[in-house]
């Protein structure tokens, strides 16, 4: 209990009671909620009487604070009661809860075991020897982040607060935690969690599956190992000393991560989640999560760690009897595995239904990871809602390139609504589909498609002729690097748009083997030197030379907007370089991936 007073001076004359109170002892009392439940309690008062919130302050009176420390903390971490799976006088095996750090944990503790068997190092522990925390172990968005943490109590290796946790888990992850009640209890656990005599089994769902050595199983019928199979471990991996057994629980199909494996996995004691963590990042197989030396999935990176703590065994200390106990996984485990199925089989129809589409009526399988490109079979795909032909020439369009459209079509009616006919120049158009799709939307609208491959302009052709276009677009050989080289480029474009390659060249090979088809795709539309930005560094250097040429015939017209595609995490880098004209904004794909920048030409000094 704290007991603090004050009295008001003239400045605070005609001040309510709560403002008072917040404005003397608000590192004590921390917000406006906990000041109400101190003034709800009883626990302010001037002159000597309880006051209400509300109360008119006169100079002179004095107002006093019993601040109950122990309320406060029950009206945080009393609300919400842990899960005991086993619980006697000297120990308990408690569910932690994801969401909650080990810290806040411990905390909620004496509210949830049997306050009758909890030794107290004074009847009022927690009232007299712990202040309202000062900061808390990680920041929350819930009500706890009110009271902050003592930074010196340690979540993992046995606070003096009794009862306290032996052995910790991210806050991120929930399972099954040992709870010391009674001191020498507490240095008891250490010891065997130190020893190694605590068993625990934790369940991961990690990305990718494990491969057979099929020169040792020369007779495996699947290339993966199945449910029930126990892994060998690596050695050489990081932290393989700290894994005693994996064995594979399931394995699921994913579009993102080609497979999902879950694992259950014991770590020799007294080895926890971050070890298991590691040794996984290092075999290439990370856990699904947003923690440290873990690794999202597209479509889930808002939905914390995939690990859990669903099996601890050890033998009790006093009673010298097997305690052994289980915690179900995670209801979200399942609804991963049951997202990434689902996603899967709707791929798959959506697969089928492009090549009927085809003309492939009778096709009843298609495995995309074996087979060449669905667009290469058929020879066209869609693209904002058009289709074009393609071929091994030609880069197959995405979805996410749509993007680049719409921010032209965007960009057309803010800053060129009256400008007519409007001229757009497409740099490595390929099969002319970004290109051809901006003018279908355009009416009137002229364009020029450059590349340097001819093949690639022959489809390019076709497209523009199928879709009526061919009178008001050309199609030529250029290089991105040398604009300036051909005359009927100087046309004062009012509209410059360009989907370079711009995957790293330096890891081709692992790209090609992570994106599924990509292989079959002309590396010269993929992939740039110079960690992925040569391309862009070449399309600014004849730019930036268009823009200083003093001659009246011009690549853009002096109100001219570059329009890019860029890769995940290269805004800043492209933006550098440039830096020459004016960053008009960014704009983000349907996955809220930062997908195109757009510049302009900048203002004549």
């Amino acid at each position: 209990m704290k007991e603090l007073e004050a009295t008001v001076l003239e400045q605070d004359n005609g001040s309510r009671a709560w403002k008072f109170v917040m404005q003397h002892w608000k590192a004590i009392v921390q917000s406006r909620e906990h000041m109400r439940k101190c003034f709800k309690r009883g626990e302010v008062s001037v002159n000597g009487s309880v006051a209400e919130v509300t109360k008119l302050l006169s100079t002179g009176d004095v107002v006093q604070i019993k601040f109950n420390t122990r309320a406060a903390h029950e009206s945080i971490y009393g609300r919400e009661k842990l899960t005991v799976l086993y619980e006697d006088e000297e120990l308990a095996v408690v569910v932690k809860p994801s969401g909650k750090t080990m810290v806040a944990f411990g905390y909620m503790l004496p509210f949830s075991l049997r306050p009758s068997s909890i030794q107290m190092a004074r009847s009022d522990d927690i009232e007299e020897t712990d202040d309202l925390p000062d900061a808390e172990e990680e920041e929350d968005d819930d009500e706890e982040n009110e009271f902050q943490i003592q930074q010196n109590v340690s979540p993992t290796v046995g606070q003096q607060r009794i009862p306290c946790a032996t052995h910790g888990l991210e806050k991120a992850s929930n399972g099954l935690v040992l709870v010391a009640k009674t001191t020498e209890m507490r240095s008891t656990l250490m010891k065997m969690h130190d020893n190694g005599e605590i068993n625990r089994i934790f369940r991961v769902i990690c990305h990718g599956a494990w491969k057979k050595d099929t020169a040792s199983d020369s007779v495996a019928t699947s290339l993966h190992y199945d449910a029930d199979s126990t892994l060998s471990i690596d050695a050489e991996c990081l932290d393989a000393k700290c894994i005693q057994s994996i064995k594979v629980v399931s394995i699921t199909e994913s579009n993102a991560a080609e497979f999902l494996t879950t694992l259950d996995i014991q770590p020799f004691s007294p080895f926890l989640g971050i070890n298991i963590r590691r040794y996984l990042m290092s075999t290439q197989h990370p856990v699904v999560g947003n923690s440290g030396n873990s690794k999202p999935l597209k479509a889930n990176r808002d939905k914390g760690l995939f690990s859990a703590v669903i099996h601890v065994d050890f033998i009790h200390p006093t009673l010298s009897t097997l305690i052994s106990l289980d915690l179900e996984e995670p209801t979200k485990f399942q609804q991963l595995r049951a997202r990434e199925k689902k996603a899967c089989e709707r791929r798959q129809q959506n697969d089928l239904e492009e090549l009927r589409k085809g003309g492939l009526e009778n096709v009843q399988n298609f495995n995309r990871k074996t087979e060449r490109p669905i667009a290469y079979i058929i020879g066209e795909k869609e693209f904002f809602g058009m289709r074009f032909k393609v071929s091994p020439a030609t880069l197959i369009p995405r979805s996410s390139t749509e993007t680049l459209v719409k921010a032209t079509l965007s960009m057309k009616e803010e800053r060129l609504v009256y400008k007519s006919p409007i001229k757009v120049l497409d740099v490595g158009t390929g099969s002319g589909c970004l290109l051809l799709a901006i003018m279908h939307s355009i009416p009137g609208s002229v364009g020029v498609g450059v590349d340097i491959s001819q093949e690639a302009l022959n489809i390019a052709v076709i497209n523009s002729t199928e879709h009526n276009l061919s009178e008001r677009t050309s199609f030529q050989i250029g290089d991105m690097g040398r604009l300036q080289d051909s005359s009927d480029l100087l046309q004062a474009f009012d509209i410059l748009v360009c989907n370079p390659p711009y995957l790293d060249s330096s890891k081709s090979a692992k790209l090609t083997s992570t994106f599924v088809g990509t292989e079959y795709e002309p590396p010269v539309a993929l992939f740039a030197e110079k960690e992925g930005y040569s391309a862009y560094e070449m399309l600014a250097e004849s730019i930036e030379q268009d823009l200083k040429s003093t001659s009246p015939h011009v690549i853009l017209a002096p109100h001219g907007l570059v329009i890019l595609e860029i890769g995940n995490g290269m805004g800043r880098r492209v933006r550098e370089i440039f830096s020459f004209m004016k960053f008009e904004r960014a704009v983000a794909d349907s996955q809220d991936c930062e997908r195109c920048l757009v510049f302009s030409v900048a203002p004549q000094a």
